[in-house]
Parts: C-alpha cells; sequence; structure tokens
C-alpha cells in the first residue's frame, strides 16, 4: 500500500540536512518516493556537510525535471564529483552551485531515479532529466471507480496520456484516438465542422440491433458528449474493455467503457500555460466531374447505347452545341461548369487558443482552464444572398475548473465545474444533399452566377438537373441557421478518512448536476429564378419565373438535464505480504428531458463491489459486481446481477524465474464475467401491452373524392412484452505482458471472446392469423472474438532518445441467430454472417460483343427484360438454374467498419527538438459505392472524370484500360449494371499517414530572460497522406457513408502551428 504525504519543516540548513538523510536512510531499497520542501531560496541551496565555495570556480545554474513528466524535482542531490560540494534542487527544480573548473562531472540522484553523470564540458547552464528506475510496478491505471497499480491490474484496460492527445490538431477528442491504441476501432465518415467526430467500437460489434457506443465517463461522471471537451484539460483517457473492468457499471458496461480524466492542481506556486494555435484545413480527395464537352459527347453515346432498350437513339446535343462546349465562347447559353470546384474552397482557416493556470497548497490546490475553438468549412458563394452570411462555421468556449481541499486531516472535497458553449452556423440546407447536388448539377444546365449578374437562371432547350447554389442556400424553405448548445457539468465530492476506527477504510460522497440548453434559429428566403433569352439582336434577356419571398424566420429550443449521486466506502491494507482492498458503492441518476416518452425521466439505480488480493504483488485476484438496472423494463425485470472474476500472476517475481537484463517482466492474466447492456433498441417501455401513438391524417371519414377528410388518431403499436430486458454479454479474456531488455522493450497479447444473448429481434416467423403487430423478443444471439497486442520501444543514443510503437486489432463477429426465415439456398442465410455482411451477384467481366451476349449458354437475366448488350456486367449464375436474379446473391466483400486495424508510430527527441510520426490502417472492410460515384448521367446528372474509362467500343478497340461498364442513363435502360454485385462493392483497405508533429523547445537559459519558463514551437497535421484503393478523390472511410441521395461533408487534411508558453 502506498501513502502519500507532505511535510513541511520550518527549519535552518543543518537540520534540513538532517531530515534528507533520516529520509534516506530509511527509504533505502524502497520504492517510495518522498520530497521535503525546505523554506530556503533558490541561491541558498549547498548540501549541508558539504563544502560549496562562494568566491572561486565557476558557477552553475541549472534544473531537473522527470523525464516522463517534464515537470520540475524538488530535493534532487547535485554533487561535483571528487569534491566534497554538492547541492539540493528547490520546489522549482532548480540548483545553483560553484564547482571547480567548467570541465567538472556533476552526479544527480535522487530516491527513485536513476543517478546520472554529466560532464559540463564547457556549460554553465544545464537541463537535466532523470528516468524513473520505477518499472510499471508504480504506474498508476484509471479503473472504474478508482485506482489501481499497473501491476496488480488483471483486466483489460489501454491508456494514453495528454502528450499524445495533443498531437493531433482536431476538434473532436475521439479524432485523437484513432490508431493509438489497441482494442479500439474507429471509422471517420464526416469532416463537417463541429460533427466530424469518429464512431468509436471496443473490440468491434457484439449486438446487431441495440446502441454500440460505448459508455463515456469523465471524471467518474457518465457524458453523452465528449467530443466538446478542449484535450488541454485531459490528463489522461482510459479504455476498458473486459468483463472485469466493466462489470461494475452493469447494464451500462457490455460496449466497453471511456474514461476521461482530466487535470488537477498540483502543489507548488501558480504555473500558468497558454497554447495558441492556427490551422489550415482541405478535403483528403477532391472529386472532379466531367467538363461540357466530355458530358455532352458522353452523353450523346449513352443515349446511343440505350436505344437498343429505348428503340431509337437521338442526340441530346448537336454539333454545334459541342462546338461552343469546345469553344467556351458562351458562357450563357452553352457554360462549362465544375460546380464540385465552383462549390468548395482549396482551404480553410482553424484557430484554437487556451489559458490553464494550476498550482495549490497544503490546504487547496486548483487547476483552471479557458478555451476558445473556432474552425470555418470548405463550402463557398454563401455570400450570394446578402441578408446573411451562410459561411458554415463551428465556435467553442470551454471553461473548466477543478479544486480539491484538505478540509481536515481526514476531511476532503473537490469541486468540479465544466462548461462548452457551441454555436454552429452557415447554410441549413443538409450538406449531404448538396454535395450530392454537386452531382446532379451536371455543367451545362445553369450559367454561373457571375456571369449572369448573380442570378440564378435555368437554360431552355437543355438537359435539366438540381442547381447546386439553389440547394445550397433557398431549397425546401432552407437558408441560414444559428444553433446554440450551451452544456454545464458540475460535481461536488467528499471523502473522509477513518483510520482512526481500522487503518485504510475511507468513505466517499459525489453529488453532480449536468444541464443542456439548446436554441436553433433558422432564416430563410426564397429565391427568384430567371430564363435566359437572346433577341433578335444578340442581346440577352433575364426573365423572371418566379416572385420575390419575404424574409422567413423561425426558431426552436431543446433542454435536459441530469442528476447523479453516488457514495461508498474504499478499504486498501496490508497484512505483511498480502494486500487487500475493498470497493462497496451505491448510486443512482436521473435524466429529465421533455423529449422522453411519456415525459417519465430516464433513471438508473444500482450497487457495485470490488475485491482485490495480492500475495507480494505477485499473485493476483479480483472479483468485481454489478447490480444495477433501469426503469425501462417491466417489474421484476429492472435488475441484473453481473459479476466478473479474474486473475493474474507475475511470473518474474518468482525465484526460478532467470534474473538478467533479456526478460525482465513476465505476468499472465485471465478474466471471466458477465455485463448488460439496457440500450436494446426499440420503443422505450416495450413491456407496455397497450402502447400507442397519435397519427395525423390517420383516419379518414366522408365520401371518397373531394370530401374525404383526414383525422388525426391513436394508431395501435405493438403488443408489449412484459418479459423484454436487457441485453447479456458474457466475455472472456486471456492475456500476457512480457517486457525485455531492461524494460526498454514491451509487448502485450490479448484474446478475447465473448457470446452475448437476450439481443432484442422481432420474430420474422409469423402466426397466419394476428391481430396486431408482434412485441419485440429477447431472441437474437451473437459472437464476437479476436486478438489484439501492442509493442513499445524506448531507448538512446547519448543526448538522443527514441520510441517506437505498434498496436493491432482484430475482431471478428458472427450472427448466431435471429429467428430468420430459411431462405431458399442456404448461402443466402444472414444468420451464420457478420453484421453488416453485404449480399450481392458474382461477376465476370463485361461481355465485349454481340457473340456473348447472344451464346445460347448465356443465363436469362431476369433484369431489363434480358436486353442485355455489350459492354454490360457479366454475372456468375451460382444456383445454375439458367436465370440471373435474387437467388444468385452470395455473401460479398466485408462490412463497412474494419475488422483490423492497426498503428505504428515512432518518434525522438535531441537537445530541444522532438519529433513523432504515426501511419495508422484499416483492413477487412468494403466500400459499396453510390450512385453519385459511378452511376453516370442518371437523371442528366454529371459524372466523376474517372468514369470516362467506361467500357466503349473505341477503348475495346484501342486496348485501353476498361474499368467501368458502359454510358447509360439510368436505371431503366441498364438496370442489370446496378444490381448489388461485387463489382461495386470493393476493397476499402487503407494506410494513412496520419499524424506528424515536429517540435522545438527553447533552452531556458534563453526564455528567462523575458520572464518565461518554458516555450515550445511546434507544426502538427492531420490525415496527411493516403494509401487506398478506393476510386480516385474518394477518402476509404467517408465514401462508405455515401447513400442515394447523401454524400457527406468529406474528411479533411489539416496543416496546424501552434506555440506553448509557461510562467
Amino acid at each position: 500500500m502506498k501513502i502519500n504525504c507532505l511535510l513541511r519543516f520550518h527549519c535552518n540548513k543543518w537540520r534540513y540536512s538532517m531530515i534528507i538523510a533520516v529520509f534516506s536512510l530509511l527509504l533505502i531499497g524502497s520504492a517510495q518516493l518522498y520530497a521535503v520542501y525546505p523554506e530556503l531560496t533558490p541561491s541558498a541551496n549547498p548540501l549541508p556537510g558539504i563544502k560549496s565555495p562562494d568566491d572561486q570556480g565557476v558557477r552553475i545554474t541549472g534544473i531537473v525535471r522527470d523525464a516522463s513528466t517534464k515537470e520540475p524535482m524538488v530535493g534532487v542531490t547535485v554533487a561535483v564529483e571528487g569534491t566534497t560540494t554538492g547541492a539540493l534542487t528547490n520546489t522549482n527544480g532548480e540548483f545553483t552551485l560553484t564547482v571547480p573548473s567548467a570541465t567538472s562531472v556533476l552526479n544527480f540522484s535522487y530516491v527513485g531515479y536513476a543517478p546520472l553523470r554529466v560532464p559540463l564540458n564547457g556549460q554553465v547552464f544545464l537541463e537535466v532529466a532523470l528516468e524513473s528506475t520505477t518499472t510499471a510496478i508504480e504506474e498508476i491505471v484509471v479503473v472504474g471507480y478508482g485506482t489501481q497499480k499497473k501491476t496488480t491490474v488483471t483486466g483489460a484496460i489501454i491508456s494514453i496520456g495528454k502528450t499524445e492527445l495533443l498531437q493531433s490538431p482536431v476538434a473532436s477528442i475521439s479524432n485523437s484516438l484513432v490508431g493509438r491504441m489497441p482494442g479500439l476501432l474507429s471509422v471517420q465518415r464526416y469532416g463537417r465542422p463541429g460533427d466530424d467526430a469518429s464512431t468509436l467500437r471496443i473490440r468491434g460489434f457484439g449486438t446487431f440491433t441495440g446502441v454500440q457506443d460505448p459508455l463515456i465517463m469523465v471524471d467518474g461522471i457518465e457524458t453523452a458528449n465528449y467530443n466538446n471537451i478542449d484535450p488541454n484539460e485531459i490528463e489522461s483517457i482510459s479504455v476498458l474493455k473486459d468483463a472485469s473492468a466493466t462489470a461494475v457499471y452493469g447494464v451500462r458496461g457490455a460496449n466497453g467503457v471511456l474514461i476521461i480524466t482530466t487535470k488537477r492542481g498540483k502543489l507548488g506556486k501558480p504555473q500558468v500555460s497558454y497554447t495558441a494555435q492556427y490551422a489550415t484545413s482541405r478535403f483528403t480527395g477532391m472529386l472532379n466531374g466531367l467538363n461540357a464537352y466530355q458530358y455532352a459527347t458522353g452523353y450523346n453515346l449513352a443515349r446511343r447505347y440505350d436505344g437498343y432498350i429505348t428503340g431509337g437513339y437521338t442526340p441530346a446535343f448537336s454539333d454545334e452545341a459541342i462546338a461552343h462546349y469546345i469553344a467556351h465562347d458562351d458562357p450563357i447559353f452553352y457554360p462549362d461548369v465544375d460546380w464540385y470546384s465552383y462549390m468548395f474552397d482549396k482551404n480553410s482557416g482553424q484557430t484554437q487558443h487556451n489559458l490553464n493556470i494550476n498550482g495549490g497548497t497544503e490546504h487547496v490546490k486548483y487547476f483552471v482552464s479557458f478555451g476558445a475553438f473556432s474552425q470555418e468549412g470548405l463550402i463557398n458563394h454563401t455570400d450570394l444572398v446578402k441578408e446573411y452570411d451562410g459561411t458554415l462555421r463551428y465556435k467553442r468556449y470551454n471553461v473548466r475548473s477543478n479544486f480539491d481541499f484538505d478540509i481536515t486531516k481526514r476531511l476532503s472535497a473537490s469541486i468540479n465545474i465544466a462548461s462548452q458553449i457551441e454555436l454552429r452556423s452557415g447554410v441549413s440546407a443538409p450538406i449531404e444533399r448538396v454535395f450530392e447536388a454537386c452531382w446532379a448539377g451536371n455543367p451545362v444546365s445553369y450559367p454561373k452566377p457571375e456571369d449572369v449578374g448573380g442570378r440564378y437562371v435555368a437554360l431552355d432547350g437543355v438537359l435539366t438537373s438540381a442547381n447546386p447554389i439553389s440547394w445550397l442556400l433557398f431549397n425546401a424553405g432552407q437558408g441560414f441557421q444559428k444553433n446554440y448548445r450551451n452544456y454545464l457539468n458540475s460535481s461536488v465530492r467528499f471523502n473522509y478518512n477513518f483510520d482512526f476506527i481500522t487503518k485504510g477504510l475511507s468513505s466517499h460522497a459525489t453529488v453532480s448536476y449536468n444541464n443542456f440548453n439548446m436554441q436553433n434559429i433558422l432564416y430563410s428566403k426564397g429565391s427568384v429564378s430567371y430564363k435566359a433569352k437572346r433577341l433578335a439582336d444578340n442581346s440577352v434577356i433575364f426573365v423572371p419565373q418566379t416572385d420575390p419571398t419575404p424574409f422567413g424566420f423561425s426558431e426552436s429550443f431543446g433542454k435536459n438535464r441530469k442528476v447523479y449521486f453516488e457514495a461508498g466506502f474504499d478499504y486498501a491494507r496490508r497484512f505483511g505480504d498480502h494486500n487487500v482492498s475493498g470497493l462497496l458503492l451505491y448510486n443512482q441518476s436521473k435524466r429529465f428531458d421533455p423529449g422522453l416518452a411519456f415525459l417519465i425521466p430516464n433513471g438508473y439505480q444500482g450497487l457495485v463491489g470490488r475485491a482485490t488480493y495480492d500475495f507480494r504483488g505477485r499473485y493476483l485476484a479480483e472479483v468485481n459486481i454489478g447490480y444495477n438496472g433501469t426503469e425501462n423494463f417491466a417489474p421484476g425485470k429492472r435488475f441484473g446481477f453481473f459479476p466478473a472474476y479474474s486473475v493474474g500472476w507475475v511470473a518474474s517475481d518468482e525465484s526460478f524465474f532467470p534474473k538478467n537484463n533479456i526478460v525482465t517482466y513476465l505476468k499472465f492474466r485471465a478474466s471471466y464475467g458477465v455485463v448488460g447492456n439496457d440500450q436494446i433498441g426499440g420503443n422505450r417501455f416495450l413491456y407496455r401491452p397497450a402502447a400507442y401513438t397519435y397519427v395525423n391524417n390517420h383516419y379518414y371519414f366522408g365520401e371518397y373524392g373531394s370530401n374525404l377528410q383526414g383525422y388525426q388518431g391513436s394508431l395501435e403499436g405493438a403488443l408489449g412484452n412484459s418479459l423484454v430486458t436487457w441485453e447479456r454479454a458474457k466475455k472472456l479474456n486471456l492475456a500476457a505482458e512480457i517486457s525485455f531488455l531492461n524494460n526498454k522493450l514491451k509487448v502485450t497479447a490479448e484474446y478475447f471472446d465473448e457470446n452475448r444473448d437476450n439481443i432484442l429481434a422481432s420474430k420474422n416467423v409469423v402466426p397466419n392469423i394476428v391481430a396486431a403487430t408482434l412485441p419485440a423478443y429477447n431472441l437474437g444471439k451473437m459472437s464476437n472474438s479476436g486478438y489484439e497486442g501492442d509493442v513499445s520501444f524506448n531507448n538512446n543514443f547519448g543526448k538522443f532518445n527514441y520510441w517506437i510503437k505498434g498496436n493491432f486489432s482484430y475482431a471478428h463477429n458472427v450472427i448466431e441467430y435471429q429467428d430468420e426465415v430459411t431462405p431458399a439456398f442456404p448461402y443466402q442465410k444472414r444468420t451464420g454472417q457478420r453484421y453488416g455482411q453485404p449480399f450481392g451477384l458474382v461477376t465476370d467481366g463485361l461481355f465485349n460483343s454481340w457473340e456473348e451476349v447472344n451464346d445460347a449458354n448465356r443465363p436469362v437475366y431476369q433484369y431489363q427484360n434480358n436486353k442485355i448488350q455489350p459492354g454490360d456486367i457479366k454475372y456468375v449464375d451460382i444456383n445454375g438454374d439458367g436465370f440471373i436474379n435474387a437467388d444468385d446473391q452470395v455473401p460479398i466483400g466485408y462490412p463497412n467498419f474494419p475488422e483490423k486495424m492497426y498503428g505504428i508510430s515512432f518518434g525522438g527527441d535531441y537537445q530541444g527538438f522532438d519529433l513523432s510520426i504515426l501511419f495508422q490502417g484499416a483492413s477487412n472492410v468494403s466500400v459499396t459505392y453510390s450512385r453519385s460515384f459511378v452511376q453516370p448521367f442518371l437523371e442528366s446528372r454529371n459524372a466523376p472524370n474517372y468514369m470516362v474509362e467506361s467500357w466503349s467500343y473505341e477503348r475495346l478497340m484501342n486496348g485501353e484500360k476498361i474499368r467501368f461498364p458502359r454510358y447509360n442513363q439510368g436505371y431503366s435502360t441498364a438496370a442489370a449494371n446496378w444490381v448489388s454485385s461485387n463489382w461495386w462493392t470493393q476493397d476499402a483497405s487503407y494506410l494513412r499517414l496520419k499524424n506528424i508533429e515536429v517540435g522545438y523547445t527553447l533552452p531556458e537559459r534563453l526564455i528567462k530572460k523575458v520572464g518565461l519558463n518554458y516555450l515550445r514551437l511546434y507544426i502538427n497535421g492531420i490525415n496527411l497522406y493516403t494509401w487506398s484503393k478506393v476510386l480516385p478523390g474518394l477518402d476509404p472511410e467517408s465514401a462508405a457513408a455515401s447513400t442515394t441521395n447523401n454524400d457527406p461533408y468529406p474528411v479533411t487534411r489539416t496543416i496546424n502551428f501552434g506555440l506553448n508558453v509557461k510562467f
């Protein structure tokens, strides 16, 4: 058991030396660290009893820091080799002493740290970093409702610190976690400012209907939104993965837990830190459309091919029109607009500022942080409506204050208050539809507004399509919006030490209050459209087609609040070689939200228990228990018992284990337990037998025709099921941790297996006669298993320190049962497949001639009436029945969420310079391309320029590359080519240069002159380069999010410049 204490002595130098000597003798061979704070001035710190000449030799000053935390170290002994001269560092880690010559050697020593020998070589100011000799034994890990030493942890827990979090210039915390921790799988689908968070899955998917997100805890309090926390406020983030680590969360722990710990004050004088950053962003990929000439000739070619289906061919574009497109001589009647390039800027700006203060005395410690973040989008031409500014913006202001009070010798308290104020502004049109409209808008239908006096002009006699400008600013009553979101999170915690009853016993109580308010304001204005007319004198007039509309205004509001209470007892004590600890805790919460069903607050209530034991830190055992529930289920089904058991063995502590520097640490651990998930999907109160909703125009009265009138009425829902309850996950985890080369090389490997049942699903096999919709049942089953690992290596060459890290995750799930209707062919069963597994036809190239099409052995296509022609896709008749239809669909590719993810990082530092590089990748993942990316001329829309590699007789004869089937005008003339198949579902694996950071920390001797303690300049970036097989201009993560009418705001590449000063 580790007891931390602070001793302050008012003493003279001689007594101070005796105190240091006594502590040194008492703690010889101990891993415990101590610090004695003398009432001495920085310049009056010679080691008592040892000479410190004043008027001869060379005066040396310096500062000593912890090599890992970079914090100043107090009480470090600094001795001149071969002499009796020495000194101790003060509370700022500083020392001053006089040495015989500029070639003297200084020796630095401190309990728990490796001694360091430093030749002066003429230096008069030294910056020294001491390496801790304590191994992972002293490293503290955040666990559910507490902390533990890392070597006594028997669950699957991984964490990262503040340094890695700050290396990524992102708005959302989740984006800075990608590629850094094994077991954490992620996908970033969107890049819109303020809405670009990654989707996180801890060890993949365990359910196919319920909520799959992990539980988020911030300083011990459940939090719905964590992505808006300023990363400068965070001390560490831990991921809890197995049942042993998450069982204490009961019905909320099945999907894993993400624990965020914010910074707290430290003993010492106030330290102020200021960080300023400016960044520039651009899309990771940009699609380019066909130009007007390519579009006109391509569209004519599509019509010619489709003539085989439609029975005739008439070109859409005359030779005269094509000549104008080639000449670019008439931008009004023969425009050539690449809407994608026109609508989006190449770069946008981003700024971030943070000021934090921390410090403390014996009785009060504090951390206060203020942050401001601003980010602009890449959408252009939002200023065409003069009444409002439609620029896409996201602004955020963060405030956090954490206070710790030692009220009495036994009573302490903590107060945490945090607030985030967010403003999202810009055009209110769905951004995904705007991106899709850039393809729906072909290059020839509308001139640029600049070419027609800022008007929105449609052309007669030309193929019409959506106007992206109109979609952006006016469509469907859209306009400009401001969305305000205010979050207030507060908590008070009291701790009381009951050592007077029995050593190691303490209690605590926590109360928290979280509040959220939202206001959305919409301004809208309809557009005035025009038709362009050329007069006899060749002049052009613009004829209004619609009347101006008045300026519109509307607003809406939202709010919710949550109250949480927790109280419990903690016990930790050592009995000789035996260490025991325990936790008993009660908690409850209520969330009030006007949008909740029946206006009933959502509540949780439960008990938590934990017991741990270890013998000499060698043999480890732990039991975790959660007993909790929620009102969402019927009486008798609301509470559940969730136990987990884990053991560990530190084999390297055994007497028979070889003692050398090759293998220095070896630990095995295993766990098994049951956890739950109450977020099972469906309506909130599924057990209620009379669920209903009010629906407009559901009941009709009157005579059929003009007199028929619809009325609001009660719509019967599904039948209730009083047996509905939470999902239950049984989890097994096996792991080994091993260190080599005196702990320079560390390896962890884990295997996990999960079997989840009680998954909510509907019965697909129903009675012939039924009078209502059947209720949902806990009948689904799903398995999920895999392995993961990480490796790290740290070393140095002289003053050059370097490190290499790697991690890998693999999670494979299978739907074991879902009451599926037995399909005609076994290979079409969804049961037994992965969650999200795509199905489709198997292709065998393209038809290249009429001989192939007319082959008597060719299967009959039950698409487009079997009217197949050269350039169409050739499919495999899987069941051999002579037909190509839905019966031939089989599993193809992988789901759009990766099964495998990995990260490789390396870096180093040398005399103030530092470098870190992170590569991140994913595999076993597929993308199914939406129509925007691969269906040219559908509804007269444009096509990406890579579609020029579509099949044609000319390309075939010339031996040119062919990647796509023939041009066509849409589904009706090429339905066979757009059936789900492995032609369109393709490999989306990628390797991304995720992050680079280069920094320089100025020497302290220089910045002291201007009153600073620390100054670092740096440049970093995220999503810098991607290697992938997806189509050109697409991002492998966001491409999978595209649907029929929506293309996501792409992921962005960001370059950031920053500085951090401390004083």
